[in-house]
């Protein structure tokens, strides 16, 4: 792979949210703290159901006091819905944007074009800056385009959940997908929907299962496929990119072996490795 290379967003979709009581109303729903929320700096949250289950996850930037969400499009209709049933008498007004473009950058970035906003992606360091555009494409010759199973491929190793295939909506919960490791909450803002079970698995070490990045190192395995060590079933394979895959193990019988980075042998032909 070249050293200057990008993916572009093409499934992601804009809201923007503002009104006077922009910041109390997003506050109260988001599992992070939408006061560090800063102009050209971008924001991962999370909307969840009571039950503490997952919804849809986002970036949150904010541009001449408007809040603009980044969503994927497999969430975005759900969460307007959900954003007009809790806005109730709320002085907010939710508003489709249409015009600009989002991507991932790696390596060098130099443009003549103007955009929105270029900054780290939040989550973690390795995976690339997040780049807003005002134009559908890149003018810059010397960048690769990759696509989205490198793209997936990349959060993998980076231990990143994408949510379209890592998740499971109205399902999944944050800690068990590593939410807590990408900074995606924030524990000390007080409340919003689903903050007390969230908070409860944390303080209580609740967690009995958790999703792991892996590697195959021989045979073959796919999405659903159950991983079984001496006749003991210690989970399945929840998503799959090249040799890569993201893996929902039980910790006691993994915990170990993950820190160790140590291999899993599955059966003699199949071999799985920690990252």
């Amino acid at each position: 792979m070249t050293t200057n290379y990008y993916y572009k967003n093409t499934k992601s979709k804009f809201l923007e949210i503002s009104g006077e009581d922009s910041i109390s109303f997003i506050q109260n729903l988001i599992t992070n703290d939408i006061n560090k929320s800063k102009d050209n700096h971008f924001l991962y949250s999370c909307l969840l159901t009571p039950q503490g289950k997952f919804i849809a996850d986002f970036f949150i930037f904010k541009k001449n006091e408007k809040f603009i969400f980044e969503i994927h499009e497999k969430y975005f209709e759900a969460l307007i819905q959900k954003f007009n049933i809790y806005k109730l008498k709320s002085n907010i007004i939710i508003k489709k944007i249409d015009s600009i473009y989002s991507f991932v950058i790696f390596g060098k970035f130099n443009s003549i074009n103007k955009y929105a906003i270029f900054n780290d992606d939040p989550r973690n360091g390795n995976i690339g800056k997040r780049l807003i555009n005002e134009l559908p494409s890149l003018e810059n010759n010397n960048m690769t385009e990759i696509n989205e199973e490198e793209y997936r491929e990349i959060l993998i190793k980076n231990n990143v959940p994408y949510s379209p295939y890592d998740l499971q909506e109205n399902k999944s919960l944050l800690l068990e997908n590593n939410f807590d490791k990408i900074n995606s909450i924030s524990w000390d803002k007080g409340c919003y929907i689903g903050q007390e079970i969230t908070a409860r698995m944390k303080y209580r070490a609740l967690l009995k299962k958790r999703l792991y990045a892996m590697k195959i190192i021989s045979g073959n395995i796919g999405v659903g496929d159950k991983i079984i060590e001496n006749d003991y079933n210690v989970g399945e394979v929840v998503s799959k990119s090249n040799q890569h895959l993201f893996c929902m193990l039980k910790i006691e019988h993994v915990k170990e072996k993950s820190l160790k980075k140590e291999l899993l042998k599955i059966n003699p032909s199949l071999t799985l490795k920690f990252l």
